[in-house]
This record gives C-alpha cells, structure tokens and sequence, in this order.
C-alpha cells in the first residue's frame, strides 16, 4: 500500500502559537483555565485536563487566583468587557487571525457600513465576530446569499476557514446584488494551502483519509473538498478509529491512500496514522 501524505495538512500556525503560549505558561507553575475548548482536538485537550487545565464555559464558572486562557476562536466582546470590569487575568490565545478579522467588523461597524459575515453563525469564531457590529448579517449556504435582499452597499467578510471555493460562489452571488461589494477575504492562508493540498492529492489516490475532530470547521471543510474529488474518502479523530473492524475492511483494499489532517491536528497524530497504514 502507497501512502502519501498531502504537502500541507496538521497544526496551523494559530494552533501552534496557543499551544506554546499555554505550555510555557504551565512550565512556570501557574494555574489556568480556558474558556471554552482551547482547540477542537481531543487528545490535546485530554492531555491539558490530565494537567489540571479546566474548561469553563461562563464567567460565573471561573476559579479565584487562576489565569483565563481565551480560546484560538476568540470569545465575545461582552465577556471580554465582563472579565477586564472584573479584573480577572486573562491570557490571550486568540489566533492573529481571527483577531484581524475582528478588528475589521469593528472598524466597518464604526464607519456604519453593512456588513456581512460568510460562515457558520453557530461556530465560536463567528458567535465572537459577530460581537463586534450591532448589526451584521451571516450566510453559509448559496441559498441564503441568494435570498439577500439588493443592498446599494454592502462589505463582506469571510470566516477564517472557510471553503475558497464556497466564498468565490458566495461572491459571485453578491456581484449581482451590490452595487458597490467590498470583499475582506479574511480566510487563513493555512487553510487555504490545506485544501488546495487535498484538492491536488485526492485524484491522485485511491482513498484519502481525513484527520481530525468532528466539531472541527477546517476538518469538516477539508473532509467535503475530499469528497468531492474522491469518492472513496474517510474521516476519522485519532488513529485508533483505524483500529474499527468497518473501517479496516473498507480501507484494506486500496493500493493508495492519502492523508490530509485538520489545522489542530498534531503532527505526532498524523505520524501514528501514517506508520498504522505502512504496516497494513
């Protein structure tokens, strides 16, 4: 069995920054907390719980003399007014990124500009950037950017990690319904080079195998991009969903299988499935 891993798939450089941030802030001593899921992936998020690092998911929730870490997603602009009005010390793990985003609705919100946001309103990334306008509109399907009504004006803004090709259609769409469109493409060039990685490797295998957390957007929007090229494509979270006898008899007939991994995805994960499938 061939197995060829795609040219850009694993830890992006927002995760990879809050891992360090979080892990040298432990190295000293200290205590923390994160708001929320501090990325969506299992292991690494059992790996801090084992090292006393809890989840909270309100303000109500957080414990007297423990440090806040905010989570890659960035949380919402009242719970952050809410945490500063109470002192509580806070360590910043919002992805660059997203931060950017942010920064943008809030600076098309003060000039009064109608915005709208392409991506899933029920995501954190998106619940938090939406914090930032008093009025913003969100679609994440063709259907609902085509039910829009005309706008003379309107400026848009994508979630970081966002199908490109979905966000082309999505614009494409607005084109016909704006008179003057202003597109802030905000997608991470990570995920950017993840998918066009998948895209260029599916065709070229017999399955491809997607790694990474089921609540993951970058994840899920890989898995789709697979798909669409390859027919014969999986997603699992760990290596040891490689283990499962339904699994193992449908993969065991390819001569090629590619591997392409979520942006929380560890190396050390993509590693353990890639040496799983050269001993098949």
């Amino acid at each position: 069995m061939k197995i060829v891993v795609a040219e850009e798939a694993g830890f992006c450089f927002g995760v990879k920054r809050a891992l360090k941030l979080i892990n040298e802030y432990l190295r000293k001593g200290n205590q923390i907390q994160t708001f929320g899921p501090l990325i969506h992936n299992i292991p690494v998020l059992n790996d801090l719980s084992a090292r006393g690092v809890r989840s909270v998911s309100s303000v109500e929730e957080i414990a007297k003399g423990k440090t806040l870490c905010i989570r890659t997603h960035g949380i919402h602009r009242d719970i952050e007014k809410t945490l500063r009005r109470k002192g509580i010390d806070t360590l910043d793990a919002t992805c660059p990124l997203v931060k950017k985003e942010q920064k943008i609705i809030a600076r098309l919100q003060a000039q009064k500009e109608k915005i709208l946001i392409v991506g899933d309103k029920n995501h954190p990334e998106i619940i938090a950037a939406q914090s930032y306008a008093k009025r913003v509109a969100i679609v994440n399907s063709l259907a609902e950017a085509e039910a829009l009504p005309t706008r003379k004006e309107l400026c848009v803004v994508a979630q970081t990690t966002l199908n490109t090709e979905f966000f082309q259609a999505v614009i494409a769409i607005l084109l016909a319904k704006t008179e003057k469109l202003t597109i802030f493409n905000t997608i991470c060039q990570a995920t950017k080079d993840r998918q066009q990685a998948v895209r260029k490797l599916a065709p070229k295998v017999d399955a491809i195998i997607v790694v990474g957390s089921k609540i993951s957007s970058n994840t899920k929007k890989l898995f789709h991009i697979a798909r669409e090229k390859n027919k014969n494509t999986f997603q699992i979270e760990t290596c040891a969903d490689l283990r499962q006898r339904a699994i193992l008899a449908k993969i065991a007939k390819f001569k090629s299988i590619g591997i392409t991994a979520g942006a929380s995805t560890s190396p050390q994960e993509l590693d353990r499935v890639k040496n799983f499938l050269q001993k098949l």
